[in-house]
């Protein structure tokens, strides 16, 4: 059997698995010349023993097609996986940086790939960044990467050692969606009258009512805008029993109510636990939710010259 990658083996062990453990190969393409209907097969094996004491083994076979030479790349766009293409590249940066790289030769690392793995998916005229068309299958990959390059997998400011290998850890072995909201966050918006709604993070985002949830994998934040907090500390401090007045309002009880209920259900069904708390507006806990809001670089400037990357000669 061949040797394969940077350890020369073909084989590779782990000291434990666990039900949300993935692993990840990839695959350069072969310089060796052959027909152009001719595919290859990949076998993967893998063996371990269970928490029943019993030994099992789980066998893959994938067939590969071949992709003759002269064919364009984006022939395969119908078959791209933005979100697995994303995750490999978030596991790469930190096989780098477990290798030593530093936070600049990453950023450089990062963006070089993703120039690269750009060039070859969209259509553009060269010289040209206002001709760069984005293919739909491969629209969210530049906003990924674009959190990734402020994520902790990069970033190891104002944190600790610990703090920053447990993260690299973690976009190390979780799945895909997992591995994708430790890098860009999900967050929800609750307001009167709407149901829970997905929005961008932004620092418009914040409004006084309307409370937002965010989910950072390894941080549940729900934080309430400053009108919602402050009929919180009314009710809080209305007389027990009252049933009228200033402090009821149904709407901000459902409000709030919706948001503690979503928080519950993902901390439950989240592992490793995930830190759980609830804050207000201009609260001091609310700033980790301003941190994920405020990028140092707008989105569309980071876009513009990612463009401008790409129609370079």
């Amino acid at each position: 059997m061949t040797e394969a990658g940077r350890a020369r083996t073909f084989r590779w062990s782990v000291g434990a698995l666990a039900p949300h453990y993935t692993t990840a190969a990839t695959l350069k393409r072969s310089t060796e010349k052959g027909a152009p209907e001719a595919s290859q097969f990949l076998q993967l094996s893998a063996s371990y023993m269970h928490a029943d004491g019993g030994r099992r083994v789980r066998v893959s076979t994938l067939r590969l097609p071949r992709l003759p030479s002269g064919v364009p790349t984006r022939q395969l766009l119908p078959a791209f996986d933005q979100q697995a293409a994303a995750a490999l590249m978030i596991r790469q940066a930190a096989g780098e940086a477990h290798d030593g790289a530093t936070t600049p030769e990453l950023l450089t690392s990062i963006d070089r790939r993703l120039i690269k793995v750009m060039r070859a998916l969209c259509a553009f005229a060269k010289g040209e960044p206002s001709s760069v068309a984005l293919p739909p299958q491969a629209g969210m990959l530049p906003g990924l990467i674009f959190h990734l390059r402020r994520s902790p997998a990069v970033r190891t400011t104002n944190l600790s050692p610990d703090e920053t290998a447990y993260f690299r850890h973690l976009v190390g072995t979780l799945g895909v969606f997992s591995a994708l909201v430790l890098v860009q966050p999900t967050l929800s918006a609750y307001e009167r009258g709407r149901q829970a709604t997905p929005l961008q993070l932004d620092p418009s985002a914040m409004l006084p009512e309307r409370s937002l949830l965010l989910d950072t994998f390894t941080k549940l934040i729900l934080c309430h805008g400053a009108h919602i907090a402050q009929w919180r500390r009314s009710a809080a401090s209305a007389k027990p029993g009252a049933q009228h007045g200033a402090s009821s309002d149904p709407e901000l009880e459902a409000i709030v109510a919706s948001g503690r209920k979503d928080l519950e259900a993902l901390a439950a069904a989240r592992f490793p636990a995930p830190e759980v708390f609830e804050c207000d507006q201009y609260g001091s806990k609310a700033r980790y939710l301003v941190q994920k809001l405020n990028p140092d670089v707008p989105l569309v400037e980071f876009l513009q010259g990612l463009y401008k990357a790409i129609v370079a000669s």
